[in-house]
């Protein structure tokens, strides 16, 4: 049932409605019990999100506090491993020796190569592709414009005369 005091009832609860309004909102509630129902959501909604708690809770905070100062005191906050770093090196070579010879042996045309023509440059490919489209695009619009014109005349002429 939706007896229009939805936003009524949102400026009661969070209490910016003006005087008469609050007036009017407590009359009708008792006498719908619809908009209770919506009051009582309301109520439950707010409890729910006040109820949680916005960051980690104290022991959690605690326990990275007592870990952090475990690591400060051991001077482990920085470590540096020469294994990892060698090995992230030679792994970044590879991929680039990968990516250099990865193109050896393998014909220039080939990259734009689509089996119109191999011979054929990018402008001529190009020009070729355009009127390719162009032809595509102008068969697609062929609708007899003459016949439609010569029929809408038709249609004009015979209801001028009836």
């Amino acid at each position: 049932m939706n007896c229009g005091y939805g936003e009524k009832l949102i400026l009661y609860f969070y209490g910016e409605a003006a005087e008469d309004m609050r007036a009017g909102v407590k009359e009708h509630l008792a006498g719908c019990a619809a908009c209770r129902g919506e009051l009582a959501a309301l109520k439950a909604a707010e409890g729910r999100l006040s109820g949680r708690a916005p960051g980690p809770s104290a022991a959690t905070v605690e326990a990275v506090m007592l870990a952090a100062r475990a690591a400060v005191s051991r001077g482990s906050v920085f470590s540096f491993n020469w294994g990892e770093t060698l090995l992230s090196g030679a792994l970044a070579s590879l991929l680039v020796a990968g990516f250099i010879f990865s193109g050896s042996g393998v014909p220039a045309d080939l990259a734009w190569n689509s089996g119109l023509d191999s011979g054929l440059d990018s402008v001529e490919y190009s020009m070729y592709q355009a009127k390719f489209d162009m032809a595509s695009v102008s068969s697609d619009w062929e609708y007899k414009c003459s016949a439609l014109e010569d029929e809408s005349l038709a249609e004009k002429n015979m209801k001028a005369e009836g």
